[in-house]
């Protein structure tokens, strides 16, 4: 069996009803856009570590050592590194 090193990015992913957090799988160098955008065969996202919010009352609703995300129902996905506090103006 061949063994493909990947580096680890924690992430948050948002589809129409939940936010997920945890971490997905990269190849070493490799941009988070570019994972998102790279073809998989199955079409989902293989995140660890995973706590599921319901994003209508911002509750934690699951924490799961590994989870698919279907990648047809993200709606918005990003580094948690990338993240900055927002402000209401």
């Amino acid at each position: 069996m061949v063994t493909v090193k990947k580096a680890t990015s924690d992430v948050i992913i948002f589809t129409q009803q939940h936010r997920i957090e945890g971490k997905a799988y990269l190849f070493p160098g490799g941009r988070f856009t570019d994972f998102m955008n790279a073809p998989t065969e199955l079409g989902f996202i293989p995140i660890t570590d995973a706590k599921i919010y319901s994003l209508a009352e911002d509750k934690l609703l699951y924490t799961v050592d590994f989870l698919n995300v279907n990648k047809n129902l993200v709606v918005l996905a990003f580094p948690q590194a990338s993240a900055q506090p927002g402000r209401a103006e």
